[in-house]
């Protein structure tokens, strides 16, 4: 392994430092900068980071509960993922990073990191020979630098102005083109990383954009470049005096930020194994899928859901955020979108998970309800033709606490990610939802301040 590192070194002779990273239980990447020649140590299994880094509350702390900390805090072993070993265009110095993976020093994969949790759901349908298909829509907010007094973000500028953003101009290309050397640098970036960044829209708020991947069938190296893209939208938007935010709800009377995910599964011969009727109606496993998505997505919730923002986007006839078990062809008020298609391209939008989630727990949770339902050849429900708001009760649209309660008692997320991981994830959560609900707000001082 230490030749590939030597090849990059030969190929980048002007390097300057490296990024190792890793992604934490929220989603949020974690790591460590180093010279060039930690890159030979790195691929040689010599690189270390410490394993309760994994399961960090979104301050950064470590809650306690988790039983990392207090039982000696040791490192894992840093395996790099070769394919994410590339050069960052937006850095100012000449930079790579790397993703890596953790073990322990006996091969073990490390029980809290989410891309070992996600490629363990994979073994289960290459088993049955059988590989998933997918790809995300990422929906962002571009803000200015420069937050309001009150910490609130405020839109960008419109170039040549003192105005800022206020219309919301869906597929506005107008807008898009005031924004011509962010999305430059954004396609430069994700060509240089190997990442499929399709198509980039104008979307349904001031500011708001979404960037499509284009689908292949490796769904471990999707959920790497989802997560990288993530980061390097951020870094771009630096570039360019702005920040992107991927929180679910950034204002409140605009849209919020969704990370809808497409999907389809294809045999060892590459043949698509969603097959609808002459009526459009799911058959099969297809049919299989969509049951299991229906049944169990209350368990995996807080993983597509993950903040306490989170919940403000799943209001319950809001807007287009799904708080219904429902599904319908075309229909996007559904918690699953059946696109209209060629036979090839049949797949299922999955529209619950919100921007801010961690993408390798969503794709390890859409699978792994995917999985029970072909596996318990799950019946289907019939199809929802109109507003699913209108039709179905909220069942989605829950409390950020019934929702990891939910997780934590759930034996298919014990059985899929494990007790360990799962009662580490109810610790982390459960520590953000205490100091969230014990917080006074400024809103609670202007209401009740002065007039009690």
């Amino acid at each position: 392994m230490d030749k590939v590192a030597t090849n990059f070194l030969d190929l980048h002779p002007d390097l300057e430092k490296i990024e190792f990273i890793f992604v934490d239980i929220n989603g949020i990447p974690r790591g460590k900068n180093t010279s060039p020649k930690t890159l030979i140590k790195a691929f040689n299994g010599d690189l270390r980071m410490p394993v309760s880094s994994y399961v960090l509350d979104i301050w950064g702390d470590n809650p306690q509960g988790t039983g990392l900390v207090m039982s000696g805090d040791g490192d894992g072993i840093c395996r790099p993922v070769e394919s994410s070993l590339a050069m960052t265009p937006w850095n100012n110095r000449q930079t790579a990073q790397c993703l890596v993976s953790m073990e322990d020093s006996d091969g073990n994969p490390i029980f809290a990191d989410s891309r070992h949790i996600l490629n363990s759901v994979i073994n289960k349908f290459r088993e049955l020979g059988l590989k998933p298909v997918m790809a995300p829509e990422m929906e962002f907010y571009l803000v200015d630098k420069h937050l309001l007094r009150n910490g609130h973000p405020q839109r960008p500028l419109i170039p040549g102005s003192e105005k800022r953003y206020q219309e919301v101009q869906l597929l506005d290309l107008i807008e898009m083109d005031d924004f011509e050397g962010f999305f430059t640098l954004v396609e430069k970036s994700a060509h240089s990383l190997g990442i499929p960044a399709e198509t980039a829209i104008k979307e349904c708020a001031p500011g708001q954009f979404e960037i499509n991947l284009l689908h292949h069938d490796d769904a471990l190296l999707m959920a790497d470049q989802t997560f990288l893209l993530k980061r390097l939208i951020k870094n771009c938007a630096r570039r360019f005096n702005m920040n992107a935010t991927f929180m679910a709800k950034p204002f409140p009377n605009q849209a919020g930020n969704g990370m809808h995910v497409h999907l389809s599964i294809v045999d060892k011969d590459g043949n698509n194994v969603f097959v609808t009727d002459n009526n459009k109606q799911p058959q099969g496993i297809f049919a299989h899928a969509i049951a299991g998505l229906l049944k169990t997505t209350p368990d995996f919730l807080s993983f597509y859901a993950p903040h306490s923002n989170s919940y403000r986007r799943l209001i319950h006839n809001a807007d287009h955020a799904p708080t219904t078990l429902s599904w319908g062809n075309e229909n996007r008020t559904a918690l699953i979108r059946l696109p209209e298609a060629s036979a090839k391209a049949t797949r299922l939008e999955f529209r619950v998970a919100s921007a801010d989630s961690n993408p390798y727990l969503v794709f390890a949770s859409v699978l792994a309800s995917v999985y029970a339902g072909i596996q318990g050849k799950l019946p289907l429900d019939k199809e929802t033709i109109g507003n699913a708001h209108a039709q179905h009760p909220p069942s989605l649209g829950v409390t950020w606490r019934e929702a990891v309660e939910k997780t934590s008692l759930s034996s298919l997320v014990k059985g899929f990610f494990g007790e360990q991981f799962q009662q580490c994830y109810k610790c982390v959560k459960e520590s953000e939802i205490k100091r969230f609900e014990s917080t006074i707000t400024d809103f609670e001082y202007h209401s009740y301040l002065r007039c009690l």
